[in-house]
């Protein structure tokens, strides 16, 4: 490969192109920032390449374009993709709208241009800037974070839908500045691994490692708040220690050598579940962006943590036993918390003839056998399996209904069944 740089220059040449401030990181690649407008007309919206009408009235460039993004990308039409893009511009209208402050982060676009781009170098009191130039008419496709870039021309097209309504925030997509990684001078087959490499090599965090991290979804700022402030009793027997002590933030499932608990998106359950009752089951994997009328964070927080430290005082033992109890799975745990619904004060104001005090909650919980046992427990937080081992089969969504009612309906025959066992002995 010859090297066709041109040494220093005095002054950019604007009329090679839009030129860019670069570091560059290899002979083909390397890094810049431009404000996303400027993006958008070097790559299409990508829904466009996947249009058979659009595509047919495509030329040049413009055609040339489209047909190598299908070579490389993956599609969005019918796809995950293209909810995600979704996703993606709330996100970015929060951002643009501060609503993020600085809890926020976008990666760079990988794009990539055919041909080869021209440096130029300028004298600084630094040492020599590199240039490049965008010609006019280039085109290129995204390797990645084209997702992403769908997510700006759904803002573009219809800020209303995504709480966009002021001037200035509208403006603000064109404007807004990205970074960007330039990767030039490689062939199709280079790209199309860059694009694997980019996309398919990553480890994708598990999902409490994903809970821990997102700070800013309510239900999971009210669970790590709790981890901290709610005390429990050490499992040493010598006074007491903070929650976080006794979940497991890192790992999605205990193994019966841990010494945790629970896990965190267990914890995370009950809170939800406490803060939307029966409702929050189908909420338990996903995020929480707004609270029920007549709870705030503040109510939530304070409510929650009061239940949640009675029961941890009073059943602990259950807790710190959990490979012969139940109560610390994902499903009985969910359902303690959508039983404690009935406590909180914004579920009070709607249904007072299924209220509880906290007093009244654990009196209604004093009987329950939390044994790991199919005479309490078959049929409704797990199953016998053929070698006689009683497994706790099914997640919140299966059993978390069959179990709220076991936990506090007494009209319920399970209500019956998980403290003085089945009638058929089983």
């Amino acid at each position: 490969m010859t090297d066709q740089t041109t040494g220093y220059v005095n002054e950019v040449d604007r009329r090679l192109g839009d030129p860019l401030r670069v570091l560059e990181l290899s002979p083909t690649r390397f890094m810049t920032t431009m404000p996303w407008g400027q993006l958008a007309r070097i790559v299409p919206d990508p829904r466009k390449a996947e249009n058979p009408q659009a595509l047919r009235y495509l030329q040049g460039e413009e055609k040339k374009q489209a047909e190598t993004r299908n070579e490389v990308q993956r599609n969005i039409k019918s796809t995950k993709k293209a909810e995600n893009a979704k996703a993606y511009a709330r996100y970015l209208a929060e951002v643009l709208q501060g609503e993020r402050d600085e809890r926020w982060a976008t990666p760079p676009f990988a794009l990539w241009v055919r041909r080869r781009l021209r440096i130029d170098r300028v004298q600084s009191p630094f040492g020599p800037d590199a240039i490049t130039y965008l010609p006019f008419d280039v085109t290129g496709v995204l390797m990645d974070a084209e997702t992403q870039h769908l997510a700006h021309f759904l803002l573009r097209e219809d800020p209303a839908l995504y709480g966009l309504t002021d001037d200035a925030a509208i403006n603000a997509i064109n404007a807004r500045l990205v970074g960007v990684e330039v990767y030039h001078d490689i062939d199709l087959v280079a790209a199309r691994q860059i694009f694997h490499d980019r996309n398919l090599l990553g480890v994708v965090p598990n999902k409490n490692v994903a809970l821990a991290s997102d700070s800013s979804n309510l239900a999971t700022n009210i669970t790590l708040t709790l981890l901290k402030e709610v005390q429990v009793a050490a499992p040493s027997g010598d006074g007491s220690v903070p929650l976080e002590n006794v979940v497991s933030v890192r790992q999605r499932q205990l193994k019966a050598a841990d010494t945790e608990w629970m896990t965190l998106s267990t914890l995370r359950s009950f809170v939800i579940t406490m803060i939307f009752g029966k409702a929050g089951f189908e909420k338990t994997s996903g995020p929480i962006p707004d609270l029920p009328e007549g709870c705030t964070h503040e109510a939530a927080t304070a409510e929650i943590h009061a239940v949640l430290t009675r029961i941890l005082d009073t059943f602990g033992p259950a807790f710190m036993a959990r490979n012969s109890t139940v109560i610390a799975s994902p499903a009985v745990f969910a359902a303690l918390g959508a039983v404690a619904h009935r406590v909180t004060s914004w579920s009070r104001s709607k249904v007072e003839d299924d209220a509880l005090t906290p007093d009244e909650l654990m009196n209604l919980l004093a009987q329950v056998k939390w044994n790991r046992d199919p005479k309490y427990w078959e049929g409704t937080a797990g199953k016998q399996t053929a070698t006689g081992a009683f497994s706790l089969a099914g997640g919140v969504k299966d059993n978390g209904s069959k179990t709220m009612a076991a936990l506090g309906d007494p009209a319920s025959p399970r209500f019956h069944w998980v403290r003085y066992g089945r009638p058929d002995g089983t």
